[in-house]
């Protein structure tokens, strides 16, 4: 099974890397020191920074919007979705275990040690679906992700991907505002993401509006962005009851608008000057690290960080889940990848063979 050429957009590939960054610095210069997870170790001197950095997971979410639209274009559903297990199946089961090892020797204060049956719970990547808790806090915004995914692959299963997206999309945007605004259900909210709609919604129309420009796909561009700036309102009472704090007003009507920003100048401006060998190499890095970086990181410092050595530990810590990523992005999970797209091609072969000898 071939999939269809897509071009690389090296500057979405820089920022996500630049995002995943941002999420890491949250977590280990903010979170870390209130949550106690890396056993009292901190960076109060980041903090007032730190603690907006969480506006890299709104990047990412609108980087995804823009990037599986391109990705889904001209694809089966089949092909898809067999691509998309592809990328995500097999680096995730290797820095799920790589977590799974360290945690059970290393331990983290506010955390149980890790289950075989946990550990095997991962599997099938939202490991909450058999009752298992995620391995390491940051695999909940995954589970986001393959839920877009499937709502994608239904949308070009049934034909609406192409022809029904403005429709789609504002329904789904409408549902978003209904459901956060007056009926608060929990399992609306997960399955159709209504917290963080805007950002994919965004992504999503963002490339539809480039490939083919109107008035009706600019108002659905404009309507995920109103409820994209709306977002980091939404969520801000439960960051508020997490970590005890409050933040300003104006920082965060700022935060929205910023994330969209940044991934509509990095989508639609000239490639910047670097080798594309190169910025994909640092894009390959993102997925890893993002995985690998939260409740290993704490584990560390709780293990090793004391006041006197914490910059050096975290020095350390970054460089060596940078050349892990580096290996799992090199070694790992390209031939992975390619023996799971020719696997998926055999059996759609044979599926097709079996359906013309039964008709």
């Amino acid at each position: 099974m071939t999939a269809p050429k897509t071009p690389r957009l090296l500057n979405l590939d820089i920022l996500r890397l630049v995002s995943a960054l941002m999420v890491l610095t949250f977590h280990y210069g903010f979170r870390m020191r209130i949550s106690g997870e890396g056993g009292g170790i901190g960076f109060p001197e980041l903090a007032p920074f730190a603690m907006w950095f969480d506006t890299g997971l709104l990047i990412f979410f609108a980087i995804s919007g823009y990037v599986i639209t391109l990705s889904a274009e001209g694809r089966t559903a089949y092909d898809f979705a067999a691509g998309r297990f592809a990328r995500l199946w097999p680096t995730f089961i290797v820095c799920a275990t790589i977590t799974a090892v360290v945690l059970a020797v290393w331990h983290v204060p506010t955390l149980d040690p890790p289950t075989v049956r946990q550990w095997l719970a991962h599997v099938v990547i939202i490991s909450r679906g058999l009752g298992q808790p995620f391995l390491d806090g940051a695999y909940w915004t995954i589970a986001y992700e393959i839920i877009f995914y499937g709502w994608v692959f239904l949308l070009i299963a049934t034909g609406l991907f192409e022809r029904g997206w403005r429709v789609v999309v504002l329904a789904w945007l409408a549902i978003s505002i209904v459901n956060e605004a007056f009926i608060g259900s929990g399992a609306i909210q997960k399955l159709l993401i209504t917290e963080y709609s805007g950002y994919f919604a965004f992504g999503l129309a963002l490339y539809k509006v480039r490939q083919h420009a109107s008035l009706s796909s600019l108002c659905v561009l404009a309507a995920a962005v109103c409820w994209a700036i709306a977002t980091p309102f939404l969520t801000e009472p439960d960051f508020i009851a997490t970590y005890g704090l409050s933040r300003s007003a104006v920082g965060l009507a700022l935060i929205g608008p910023l994330a969209l920003a940044a991934v509509a100048v990095c989508a639609t401006a000239p490639s910047m000057r670097i080798s594309p060998a190169l910025a994909i190499g640092l894009g390959g890095l993102t997925y890893p690290l993002y995985l690998l970086h939260q409740n290993m990181g704490y584990a560390v410092f709780a293990r090793f960080g004391t006041d006197q050595n914490r910059w050096l530990v975290a020095l350390v810590l970054v460089a060596a889940l940078l050349f892990v990523a580096w290996v799992i992005a090199r070694t790992i999970e390209p031939p992975a990848r390619r023996a799971i797209i020719r696997a998926a091609g055999h059996l759609r072969d044979g599926l097709g063979r079996l359906r013309q000898r039964t008709a």
